[in-house]
């Protein structure tokens, strides 16, 4: 009994902050003002496609489809949830979501609110999507409160068309934001 208690609270001190991607939302996400210097610009068919690789990463997460997910991702997928695991290859990024979609994430959703593009080659790029999450309770019985992850993808083209190869997520921190030096003070 100690080990499964213990097992669940270090399932939750990893997960509590974890990817949270969603549904499609009534109206397209927003396109960035603009693009990140010299980063150069999209084809229009390749934005509209990884866009669309995105908003069917939010549908599937919202329907707890990781069935649906796991076609959106490369065979050789890594990715990097927000207290750091690790899981390489898509049937171990597909398996990590299906077991806390099956628990903490059950009744989950999430809405995207914005997904900026760039190449980074002719068949590779990167979309920064930010999203809103609802609350949820983890394992230990903390709510966790509605709050917006930003996502960081890496997506290759290839026979299949874009899929994402990498990601990453955090959990934006409204103060923190509020002091970034890139950005026009608002008071």
């Amino acid at each position: 009994m100690k080990r499964l208690a213990a097992r669940t609270v270090v399932l939750w001190l990893l997960t509590t902050p974890f990817l949270i991607l969603g549904p499609a939302s009534a109206e397209p996400p927003k396109r960035a003002d603009t693009p990140a210097a010299g980063a150069g610009v999209l084809a229009r068919a390749d934005d509209l496609e990884i866009r669309k690789v995105v908003v069917t990463v939010e549908e599937a997460w919202n329907a707890h489809d990781m069935g649906a997910f796991g076609k959106l991702l490369r065979a050789d997928a890594e990715w990097v949830n927000i207290v750091g695991m690790h899981w390489r290859g898509r049937d171990a990024v597909v398996a990590a979501h299906a077991a806390f979609h099956e628990t903490m994430f059950k009744n989950h959703r999430v809405k995207t609110d914005s997904i900026e593009t760039r190449p980074l080659g002719r068949d590779s790029a990167i979309a920064v999507v930010t999203t809103t999450n609802d609350a949820f309770t983890t394992p230990a019985g903390q709510v966790m409160p509605k709050a917006q992850n930003r996502q960081t993808y890496v997506l290759a083209k290839g026979p299949e068309g874009w899929r994402i190869a990498h990601a990453q997520n955090v959990v934006v921190n409204p103060e923190a934001e509020r002091h970034d030096p890139t950005k026009p003070r608002r008071e």
